[in-house]
């Protein structure tokens, strides 16, 4: 009986050990991204450690939520116009993807947790949309608006000690991200199957004059627009002025 409790107490030693070798050890260099008047991106430190073998994915993600785009066609087969809406979900704002190696060589996981997994599971409606030509179009817009991304090679991983590989990158954040909060999701990745994942969350928020402005719409509505026009015309007499000066020049 002392014997098979000491079995027993072993293995859960064992096991325990392993749960632990499993884990990520994760942290973000910062909590929030201040977002002010001369807001043109942001770089976001990740580092950590994984278990020893694993090849390493990172992502910044932002929430997931709906978005409606007009379908452009030809009218009677001459005129470019906007036919019918489409409405996408279970879409995410933002997608940043950084790996250790190219996602082709992390098989089931990097097709997953990539850009081509996160566009296979958005929702188009209608049904009858073709969703083969619509989805890498829409991957084609993200990307162009800088607010997805895949970048292989961008995570450096060290020398193995202790059973323990470090990992370390630096996202770029793009100067359209929204106010709001993202989640930094981290992934070890071994024969292509996920072995362990850590996530942190951080906080894209308003300051100085853009937070000013955003409370002024939502609680002084008057206001705002009042502000608004008075900047508009303080900006387009400066355009002016400029102008006129460059024509009084020649």
């Amino acid at each position: 009986m002392k014997r098979i409790l000491i079995l027993l107490v072993a293995a859960l030693f064992a096991v325990a050990a392993e749960a632990k070798a499993a884990d990520i050890e994760l942290t973000v260099g910062r909590a929030t991204i201040d977002m002010n008047l001369f807001y043109n991106g942001a770089s976001v430190p990740v580092t950590g450690s994984v278990p020893e073998g694993s090849q390493v994915l990172v992502r910044f993600i932002g929430h997931v939520g709906e978005q409606a785009m007009k379908l452009k066609g030809k009218a009677m087969g001459l005129l470019w116009m906007n036919k019918d809406t489409l409405h996408f979900s279970n879409l995410a704002a933002v997608c940043l993807v950084e790996s250790s190696a190219p996602l082709a060589e992390l098989g089931q996981a990097g097709a997953q947790l990539g850009l081509a997994g996160v566009a296979e599971s958005v929702v188009i409606e209608p049904a009858s949309a073709d969703r083969h030509m619509l989805l890498p179009e829409l991957l084609k817009l993200k990307k162009s608006e800088g607010l997805y991304r895949e970048d292989a090679g961008a995570v450096r991983l060290e020398v193995a000690k202790d059973g323990r590989q470090a990992f370390s990158a630096n996202i770029g954040v793009p100067s359209r991200l929204s106010h709001g909060d993202y989640s930094v999701e981290v992934f070890a990745i071994k024969d292509g199957q996920i072995v362990a994942q850590e996530v942190k969350h951080i906080t894209a928020q308003l300051v100085g004059v853009p937070a000013f402005m955003a409370k002024l719409a939502f609680e002084h509505s008057l206001w705002y627009g009042i502000f608004a026009a008075a900047i508009a015309i303080l900006a387009g007499f400066a355009v002016g002025m400029i102008f006129r000066g460059k024509g009084g020049a020649h």
